[in-house]
């Protein structure tokens, strides 16, 4: 197991990618915390983790609350001792025509997709200093390559990658290693809304996956195994990396099959 007894933080790990990572960190032997913000689906993704045999405990954490992610942090520090990995994976997702977003749309955005990370980061770099640690940020593919109405949304996950490179060489000297995994069109919850409020008939789904190199997408777990690599013993020399696991979607020139 590559994390054996690693105690691992996953924030958001409540649905979606998060329960993702939570689950396949479980299962490679990590004693994995739930911080999430719907204390029902941590308890959720707690009873599916214990039902595959792994270890976890739910935190009830807002990472858009400073003094909650204090006691979030306090509370793995009194019940394992010790954190050996973050990942920050919760974040919102708010697409709006740049003359209808407002100042509170933003500042509800940035606050938890970027000061999130920030917050979380910093308190759990504090634990991390004696023993190093891996921080893992989950950002996004629309931080190189985006679509319209997207300003808000791009800006946090592009500032994410800018500060995941400013924390490796921060955190470097301490033994923490910090990177950035960039999902693009992934199957969870938020994908299959977003696909009722389209109408989709199955033919919208069938133009995402043809825009794919592989004519697919990616699965939650499928993040949680890169994250696997970026948390374990493997990636040791790694810091600083941003990946995309995007199935290529963010590097074809033209979305036309004309060309």
């Amino acid at each position: 197991m590559k994390l054996k007894n690693k105690v691992a933080i996953v924030t958001g790990a409540g649905s979606g990618i998060g329960r993702g990572i939570a689950r396949v960190f479980a299962s490679e032997g990590a004693k994995v915390v739930i911080a999430t913000l719907i204390e029902e689906e941590g308890q959720e993704t707690l009873a599916l983790i214990q039902s595959e045999g792994g270890e976890a405990i739910a935190v009830q954490t807002d990472v858009a609350n400073e003094a909650s992610i204090q006691n979030m942090v306090l509370a793995v520090k009194n019940h394992y001792g010790k954190i050996d990995v973050l990942v920050n994976n919760a974040g919102i997702t708010i697409f709006k025509p740049l003359f209808e977003a407002s100042i509170h749309d933003w500042e509800t955005l940035i606050r938890i997709n970027l000061r999130g990370v920030f917050l979380c980061s910093k308190y759990v770099a504090q634990e991390m200093q004696t023993s190093g640690g891996s921080i893992i940020n989950i950002s996004s593919n629309h931080a190189v390559a985006t679509i319209p109405n997207a300003e808000m949304y791009a800006a946090s996950k592009g500032g994410i990658n800018a500060m995941t490179r400013a924390m490796a060489l921060s955190l470097g000297q301490y033994g923490i290693r910090v990177n950035a995994i960039m999902p693009g069109f992934t199957v969870t919850p938020h994908y299959d809304r977003w696909l009722a409020d389209k109408g989709a008939d199955g033919k919208l789904e069938e133009e995402i996956f043809s825009l794919h190199a592989t004519q697919q997408i990616a699965s939650p777990e499928d993040i949680g195994k890169l994250a696997v690599y970026l948390a374990s013993d493997d990636s040791k020399s790694m810091s600083g990396t941003e990946l995309l696991i995007d199935n290529a979607l963010s590097i074809r020139l033209y979305n036309s099959k004309t060309f």
